[in-house]
């Protein structure tokens, strides 16, 4: 019981730390910070045995649905339409690199770049949230890999 709960209480300090450094950015840059703290927050997993591949899946299908965000502003201007196919490639590409357990990432992350405000320009909005992402990513996975080395060597240590 109490190994759930130093699980619990590992995945709660990660988010806080990841929360704390995405706000920061956010008040530096709030368009970048916003949704580099919304990828923290998705890269991070709660399950210690799982982090580091969860995370690395989540980093990757964050940068999928990026990507194809991207190139749909490059095809069209975004609508509807173009936000389904959207979804539907990440889907089919998270599928395809069997990341099946981090499809969400790859649709939200597609949603992060394809909605944008009116009267702002499409591809410095879309570019901008791409680096929040990438930037969340790599924080989430700093803070994934910097909890696992320690769990790592607290494990040896108790040995």
């Amino acid at each position: 019981m109490a190994f759930k709960y130093n699980n619990l209480l590992r995945y709660i300090i990660k988010c806080l730390i990841g929360t704390a450094i995405g706000f920061y950015l956010y008040r530096l840059f709030p368009t970048l910070g916003a949704w580099c703290l919304i990828s923290i927050i998705l890269v991070l997993a709660p399950d210690e045995k799982d982090a580091m591949n969860l995370a690395t899946n989540r980093i990757i299908a964050n940068l999928i649905g990026a990507a194809i965000g991207l190139t749909l502003f490059y095809i069209h201007p975004i609508n509807l339409f173009m936000i389904c196919l959207g979804i539907t490639i990440a889907i089919v590409a998270c599928e395809l690199l069997k990341l099946q357990t981090a499809t969400r990432s790859a649709g939200v992350a597609l949603l992060i770049i394809t909605m944008h405000q009116p009267g702002q320009y499409f591809w410095d909005v879309a570019l901008e949230r791409a680096g929040g992402v990438l930037c969340g990513c790599i924080i989430g996975m700093i803070i994934t890999y910097v909890f696992h080395i320690s769990l790592l060597r607290s494990k040896m240590t108790n040995k």
